[in-house]
Parts: C-alpha cells; sequence; structure tokens
C-alpha cells in the first residue's frame, strides 16, 4: 500500500507518485540494510519536495551503488515513470535492468 502525500503537501505528480512508492516498497524489503534505506528516503523527500527529475535520477545511481536487487514490477514501475519524465537513461545508463530479479 502506497502512503498518502503528507497533510498540507499538493498531490505528487504521477511519476513522482511511482518513484515514492516504489523507494518506499524498497525500503521495507531493505529494512536490514540501513544505508541503502537511509538513501531510499532521500528519494522520497526529493519527490515530496517536488524534485521529481532529481528523484529518478538518484533512485537510479544508488541502485547501481548498492546493487541491491530490484524487483521485476519495482523496474517495470520506475521505467513507466522514467518515459513519463523523458529520462529513460536514468536506469538505462546505470544499468539497472541487470540487477532485476523476478519475486
Amino acid at each position: 500500500m502506497c502512503r498518502r502525500n503528507p497533510p498540507g503537501n499538493p498531490p505528487l505528480d504521477p511519476p513522482g507518485a511511482i518513484i515514492r512508492s516504489v523507494a518506499l516498497r524498497m525500503s521495507r524489503r531493505l529494512a536490514d540494510r540501513p544505508q541503502p534505506v537511509s538513501a531510499l528516503s532521500s528519494v522520497v523527500d526529493m519527490v515530496e519536495n517536488d524534485e521529481t527529475d532529481l528523484a529518478m535520477d538518484d533512485i537510479g545511481m544508488l541502485i547501481q551503488y548498492f546493487q541491491f536487487p530490484v524487483l521485476r514490477s519495482e523496474y517495470q514501475d520506475l521505467v513507466r515513470a522514467a518515459q513519463q519524465l523523458d529520462s529513460l537513461e536514468s536506469l538505462t545508463d546505470t544499468g539497472v535492468e541487470r540487477l532485476v530479479v523476478d519475486g
């Protein structure tokens, strides 16, 4: 389940909502790894501060840096957000697709 937008903040744009949702799902899944979870929380903060493009770039870079597995459903959602932002290179340039696993 995706958390609602924090009270007092305007609704998130569609790609921002997707990125936020994926970052939160990854955080729950990686709860035993504090460094990636902290980095993912910064992605959520970027989205909530209307920095969706930056959040898209950052999530691709942190997946590459921490080398954690990305569920196929998470990857598909990120691709959809990247297409909406016209920034598919955020995922392709960082090689995120090679970390995709079924699950």
